[in-house]
């Protein structure tokens, strides 16, 4: 049942067909492909793949922690991937790594909750990837170190919960004491409280990251 979660192709299903995104993936379902010709540009030089848009062959779920994840923070939320009857309350680990090269990060997120009982009697938390996100131009390990410059990791959670659907819900983010979750500036977990208040789509979402992050790198405001 948890196929059915919108983190794994989106909500939208075809009968005899499975979720519809799925013919949105290609026969070539590899890192480079789907990065060069299947992501959104959300920023200028950065692109991003969701799994809730569609849901490649390395995206998905695992019962076991893979190598390499460090945990970003916690995230107390409504439960959007179904459409339920009532509302749930929730809590996702959010965990973040490299994926293949420096310049590209891979998001996976981890929900637990009481509640989801109510979602499914078996329900058993996954560590679930969700979100690929690729720095082009911005491969050296300086650059994209998420300690160095933890403006990479807010970008990467603003698109992230944008993604899940909570934007226009009350919901809370806690960073971790890793590295990169203690370095998270106060001025962007304070911002969640009214970041997306005039978003609504996509294109709007870019205009306020725009706003947001004139540029990324220090000297360097083409990214």
């Amino acid at each position: 049942m948890n196929y059915l979660f919108s983190r794994f192709g989106g909500h939208m299903m075809r009968i005899g067909h499975g979720k519809a995104s799925n013919e949105n993936l290609p026969m070539d379902q590899s890192l480079d492909n789907l990065l060069d010709h299947f992501t959104e540009e959300v920023y200028p030089n950065c692109f991003v793949l969701s799994s809730y848009d569609m849901l490649p062959a390395f995206m998905g779920a695992s019962e076991k922690r893979p190598n390499g994840l460090v945990k970003l923070g916690t995230l107390q939320h409504l439960f959007t991937d179904m459409f339920l009857q009532n509302d749930i309350t929730v809590s996702t680990d959010i965990y973040i790594s490299t994926h293949e090269y420096n310049n590209v990060f891979a998001l996976h997120i981890k929900t637990y909750g009481e509640s989801m009982g109510e979602v499914m009697d078996d329900y058993k938390p996954t560590f679930d990837y969700v979100q690929t996100t690729f720095f082009r131009d911005a491969n050296s390990d300086e650059r994209c170190s998420l300690s160095e410059n933890p403006k990479l990791s807010a970008l990467m959670l603003y698109v992230l919960f944008y993604k899940m659907e909570i934007y226009h819900t009350k919901f809370l983010f806690e960073p971790s004491s890793s590295d990169p979750g203690n370095c998270l500036e106060p001025s962007f977990i304070s911002s969640l409280a009214t970041f997306y208040e005039d978003i609504n789509d996509s294109d709007e979402l870019q205009q306020k990251l725009l706003k947001t992050f004139p540029s990324l790198f220090e000297n360097n405001a083409a990214i």
